[in-house]
């Protein structure tokens, strides 16, 4: 079974999920590289002119932010699959902040 809905009155389907993919993955990796970058800029913030509580708030909205944007226009274009996978993002500011704590108590 085919994960696209069937266009109404069983027309054609004028919906793009290829397209629809394409917009979640550049999202995704803006969620990616832009919480890690913001949370690392935030942590040397004393070093650089800007405050930490700005690159926090980039590092949280990148991290955060953008995978629920994904997944809203991933549910609004009908591909629900999409959207799992920009729900599953939600994992990622977990990871590189243990990473990040991990690497900065080693070195």
């Amino acid at each position: 079974m085919s994960e696209r809905p069937s266009a109404p009155g069983g027309g054609r389907n004028t919906r793009h999920p290829t397209g629809i993919r394409v917009v979640i993955c550049i999202l995704a990796l803006f969620a990616l590289v832009l919480g890690p970058f913001g949370y690392l800029m935030g942590l040397d913030a004393d070093s650089h002119a800007g405050s930490a509580a700005e690159w926090f708030t980039l590092a949280f909205g990148a991290a955060v932010g953008i995978p629920f944007l994904a997944a809203a226009v991933a549910t609004v274009a009908g591909d629900r699959r999409a959207a799992l996978w920009s729900l599953v993002l939600l994992a990622w500011p977990v990871v590189f902040v243990v990473v990040v704590h991990l690497v900065r108590s080693a070195g």
